[in-house]
């Protein structure tokens, strides 16, 4: 498990901050893995203007309900509560091969898109400054 401070730190030092309507999931086959999240960029809280309306997809990691969630730094979304999202709010880095990636799993379930972040972090979040 990683200390707390490292999960802050990455989502204030991310690119990008923004709340996406989800179009799409595509789940793992397996009990836990890899899902897919495809939407459309609602708002864009920290990054370029100009990512908003646009489609965008990322990983997250995905863990059926009910399932031994195994020991590690991952920070792990329900598959059946992720299928059912209408909103994520996610803080993104460019991957490399022109996509996103979700800062160290700092990505989070949201009922409805929001004029304000629902998952803001500042530096008074650290444990350590």
């Amino acid at each position: 498990m990683l200390h707390p401070d490292h999960y802050t730190r990455a989502a204030m030092d991310a690119e990008f901050h923004v709340q996406v309507e989800i179009d799409r999931v595509v789940l793992p086959s397996e009990v836990q893995g890899v899902a897919v999240v495809e939407g459309r960029v609602a708002r864009v809280f920290r990054g370029d203007p100009a990512l908003l309306t646009s489609n965008i997809s990322f990983e997250v990691s995905a863990i059926r309900e009910g399932a031994r969630m195994p020991p590690s730094g991952v920070r792990w979304l329900i598959a059946e509560k992720l299928e059912r999202a209408v909103a994520i709010e996610a803080y993104l880095n460019r991957n490399g091969y022109g996509g996103y990636e979700v800062a160290r799993w700092q990505a989070f379930l949201i009922d409805a898109v929001t004029d304000t972040p629902a998952r803001p972090f500042t530096e008074q979040d650290l444990v350590f400054r």
